[in-house]
């Protein structure tokens, strides 16, 4: 059986504010269920889905490491002093 966690907890768990992490859900960047309790309800995101979450966002991250150009520092516009 899937463990449910929260948002709160998704939140604490990634570093991130909980407001982020809604955010992620509604634009469909993090799947999770929307369950009607009191007034607006609650996301209940499935371990599993926060999981796969974590590895895309690796896997997109090495991928864009390995396309970006190479940082160069630029030229010093200091002189070397004549010895």
């Amino acid at each position: 059986m899937n463990e449910i966690v929260t948002v709160e907890e998704t939140a604490t768990f990634l570093h991130k504010h909980p407001g982020t992490i809604r955010r992620w859900i509604e634009g469909g960047k993090l799947k999770a269920r929307h369950l009607a309790a009191g007034g607006h309800g609650i996301y209940a995101i499935l371990r599993n889905d926060l999981l796969e979450f974590m590895v895309a966002g690796d896997i997109e991250e090495k991928e864009k490491a390995k396309h970006a150009p190479a940082h160069k520092e630029p030229p010093s516009p200091q002189r070397p002093l004549p010895l």
